[in-house]
């Protein structure tokens, strides 16, 4: 999981920190300026960040990253399930081309290469089968 950025110049923050570093076994960073945190968040990615530390104590604080946390856990999720959909009906598309296109051939060859194209449009037909289970 990527760490938590906490951007706060508040004494608490770094309790907040440890709070949450423990809850969610996670590394958090605190900064103590914006400039620092737009600084932190060019370095590198961060699941969440927080800014507003010192207008909630740390209960509340720790309900908004486990909402934030499951939020970003369900996009993900979602966008994998989406990019997998994507794949599987671009493959599908590609192999029934090639197994039309292949059976097409096989129709025309010459007696030499049937044997080849025979062995391509049983290739296809299983990975189309493989896709569709």
């Amino acid at each position: 999981m990527h760490p938590i950025l906490i951007i706060a110049d508040d004494a608490s923050a770094r309790a907040v920190a440890d709070v949450l570093q423990r809850e969610f076994d996670v590394a958090v960073e605190v900064v103590s300026t914006r400039r620092a945190g737009l600084a932190a968040l060019r370095r590198g990615d961060y699941a969440l960040l927080e800014l507003n530390i010192a207008l909630a104590g740390a209960p509340r604080i720790l309900r908004q990253v486990r909402a934030a946390l499951t939020r970003r856990a369900y996009d993900q999720a979602q966008a994998r399930e989406a990019a997998t959909i994507a794949l599987h009906n671009e493959l599908k598309s590609s192999l029934t081309g090639l197994l039309l296109e292949s059976q097409l051939a096989l129709r025309e060859a010459q007696p030499g290469h049937s044997a080849k194209l025979r062995h391509l449009v049983e290739l296809a037909g299983n990975l189309c089968d493989r896709l569709q289970a």
